[in-house]
Formats: C-alpha cells, structure tokens, sequence
C-alpha cells in the first residue's frame, strides 16, 4: 500500500473512533437522565418520601409475594391534624418544613423494609410488610413521640391502620386504611384506629 491509502485509512479510523466516542458520550448522558427521571417518577421532591406512584408498585409486589409468608402486613394512613392552620398561622413554606420534618423523622423510627409515601398533601401512607398488631403501635407511638414538637410548634399525627394477613388488592387495602384514618379523625385526632378487613 502506497502512503496515501494509509493516511486515508487512518483518517477513516480516527474518524470513526471519534464517532464512537461521541455516541458514548450521548448513551452515557442519557442513561444518567433516565435515573434522575426514574428518582423524580419514585421520589417526593419536598418530602423525599416516595411517590404515591411508585408506594402503590411496591405494595402490588408485596401483595404478590405474600403468600409465601403466614405473617401479617400493614398499611397505615398518616395525616397531619389541623395542618391548614399550621400552614395559615405559619405560612406554606414553614409548612413544607413541617413535612419534611415528619418524614425525616419517620424514617428515623421506621423498621429497613418499611416504606413510606407521600399520598397527598399532608397524608402519608406506610407500609409494614411482615408485622403483627402490637409491634404496628410500638412503630406509631415511636412516631408519634418523635412528632411531638416542631420549632416549639405542637404537631400531631392520626393514623389509620389496615392490618392484613391475606392477600387483597392493594386498592382495597389502601380503602381500608383510609376508613380507619376517618374513623381516628372522627373520634378526635391524635390517635390510632386499627381495621383488619
């Protein structure tokens, strides 16, 4: 081969390889923005509590497996008592502190396979794979000692507990959680109410 086709092949492996690396550079970019989308789709971005989204997907995957395991679950219900007149009296931004000050503390107290969501607003749902009756309230009370206070500020949490050992769909569990967390509020807040569907 004369020196011209060797230059012209090598331009044409340069060329490529800077091709290459270009392409890299554009895989690499989006597979880094794909996991900041999949965190943004499973993560509060208040909060840092996950999604009711990606709450819902874990619970579905729980519901599947617990067959395997003659043990009960829970799901509860958590909502903030009187949180308009944290937020009228304190404003929105003192607020969104307060949430993020429960769900700091929660996971404090929570057990590793516990996982807690924020449903909406100032609601908050929990699920408690693999635990009976009385280690739920030791959970809640942990939490609700841990709640006490924020900035001086008197905060105060009723829950409603669906405790279950049998598998249900995940709608009808969260249904049955939320009736206990009516029934908590309806009988004067700051309290637990248990359900077992």
């Amino acid at each position: 081969m004369d020196n011209f086709c060797i230059s012209i092949m090598v331009a044409i492996g340069v060329f490529f390889g800077i091709v290459l690396l270009f392409f890299i550079k554009i895989i690499v970019s989006l597979k880094r923005k794909m996991l900041y989308l999949n965190e943004l789709t499973q993560k509060d971005e208040l909060t840092q509590a996950y999604t009711r989204r990606y709450f819902l997907e874990i619970l579905e995957y729980h519901l599947r497996l617990l067959h395997r395991y003659h043990h009960s679950s829970a799901v509860l219900m958590i909502d903030v008592d009187d949180f308009k007149q944290i937020n009228d009296t304190h404003g929105h931004l003192f607020g969104d502190e307060v949430l993020a000050h429960i769900v700091k503390e929660c996971n404090l107290k929570l057990r590793e396979g516990d996982v807690l969501a924020r449903f909406g607003g100032d609601e908050f749902i929990l699920l408690c794979p693999l635990i009976d009756r009385e280690d739920i309230f030791v959970v809640i009370e942990k939490i609700q000692d841990a709640l006490r206070t924020y900035q001086n500020i008197p905060i105060s949490i009723s829950v409603g507990v669906c405790l279950f050992s049998h598998s249900l769909s995940a709608e009808a569990i969260v249904q049955c959680a939320d009736r206990a967390l009516y029934a908590a509020k309806e009988k004067g807040k700051n309290r637990i109410e248990c359900v077992m569907p």
